[in-house]
């Protein structure tokens, strides 16, 4: 896609010549951002670049150039049209640092044959918007043979990226960027890990190395994950799952259910950025570029490509994804292209902290300390808090 979407900018920039180049991290190989890190620090950097770390996290450490100023002036990339949240990515006290291209949406995907075997609706308005409705409804769902789980219902641990949105699903945050503070230990986020809890004793035997043992939770709607294996009827993934996933049987899809605390439903996404580096040397025609990806460009990816939706949010009212409709017909494509359009103005806060990485690994082995029973879900929470908030201050003190 990246030939086509250049020769189409090119086209409508005659003036304006891009080179470019695949190095490292997908699809190149290699560590990507390493080699980008180290050609900022040599003052030899790309004009822009494609970014799968949050650009919130090199702009408060100083490596993207700021680009309010040329969004103010821009013809379509300017601030009210992209999704709040997933712009939100982009910036670090005010200041905007890239752009999202992709903001694919997460949703919950149900197996619709397991749902019937045991004469369970499959419309989408009818899976619950709680998660008592939810967990009863795995409760239902739930097969065990001689003691061990052959069907489980959902996993709600099971995909990490989507911590931040059952965090606020339940009137929780993991981090504030307007703060600039992380909110870990809240009783909101006592009570999910609590209810998380209730999954596992309840339903799945109490051991989670036991559990683990039975399928792979962890593998999305993907061919080597439970979902496809046929050991879970429900799943969470995103947007570009109907033509990345190839899910062999009859599926459907719907929104998030809510905790006791939250107020509606809220979804996560997973974006590509676009930034400039600090120290380019064609400011006004890298932001052009990085403008036509993240608007028209991206449009194109849509279309012709993988269904990660656009994070633009002024995009014809009429397409939709080819791919999808090749697969799954007309009417299905343009249903999953409203449902994740119009989801994602209900997006959680994400992907806004400067040390994003080392707090989703820290997060992981709380969690993990919660299932093993090594920790009550206060107790580990709010270690969790005391070590990202100490890494966030000694992170911002050393720039």
């Amino acid at each position: 896609m990246f030939p086509q979407i250049i020769q189409e900018f090119e086209s409508q920039h005659p003036n304006i010549k891009v080179e470019y180049e695949l190095s490292g991290g997908p699809p190149g190989g290699g560590e990507y951002i390493e080699v980008l890190l180290a050609r900022i620090a040599a003052g030899n950097p790309p004009d822009t670049c494609t970014l799968w770390t949050p650009p919130s996290e090199f702009g408060a450490r100083g490596a993207l150039m700021a680009i309010d100023e040329l969004m103010a002036g821009a013809a379509k990339a300017k601030p009210d049209a992209f999704y709040e949240k997933p712009l939100k990515s982009c910036q670090w006290k005010g200041k905007t640092y890239g752009l999202p291209a992709s903001a694919g949406a997460g949703c919950i995907f149900f197996n619709k044959g397991l749902f019937e075997e045991k004469g369970i609706s499959t419309k989408r308005e009818d899976f619950p918007t709680t998660w008592e409705g939810l967990f009863d409804l795995c409760r239902k769902l739930t097969t065990v043979e001689n003691g061990e789980v052959t069907l489980a219902g959902f996993v709600p641990w099971a995909q990490s990226w989507l911590r931040p949105v059952y965090a606020q699903n339940n009137g929780g945050q993991i981090f504030s960027a307007d703060e600039g503070a992380y909110k870990i230990n809240s009783s909101n986020n006592v009570e999910m890990l609590e209810h998380w809890l209730k999954y596992l004793d309840e339903l799945y035997g109490g051991d989670i190395e036991a559990f683990n043992l039975i399928s792979n939770w962890g593998g999305d709607v993907y061919p080597e994950g439970a979902f496809q294996l046929g050991k879970a009827a429900i799943d969470a993934s995103g947007a570009w799952a109907p033509t990345d996933a190839q899910i062999p049987f009859e599926w459907e899809i719907a929104k998030f259910p809510v905790g006791p605390r939250g107020e509606k439903s809220h979804t996560g996404f997973w974006p590509n950025w676009w930034a400039m580096p600090k120290g380019v040397k064609f400011v006004n025609e890298a932001f052009l570029l990085t403008e036509h990806f993240c608007t028209d460009g991206w449009v194109y990816w849509y279309i012709n490509g993988t269904m990660d939706t656009p994070a633009w949010k002024n995009i014809p009212p009429d397409i939709f994804c080819k791919a999808v409709e090749k697969t799954y017909g007309t009417e299905r494509a343009i249903d999953f292209h409203k449902f994740f359009t119009e989801y994602l103005n209900d997006a959680a806060e994400m992907w806004t902290s400067p040390i994003e990485n080392f707090a989703n690994d820290t997060l992981g082995q709380t969690i993990d300390e919660v299932l093993h029973k090594a920790k009550t879900p206060e107790e580990a929470l709010a270690n969790a808090q005391e070590l990202c908030q100490t890494k966030l201050q000694e992170t911002l003190e050393s720039l």
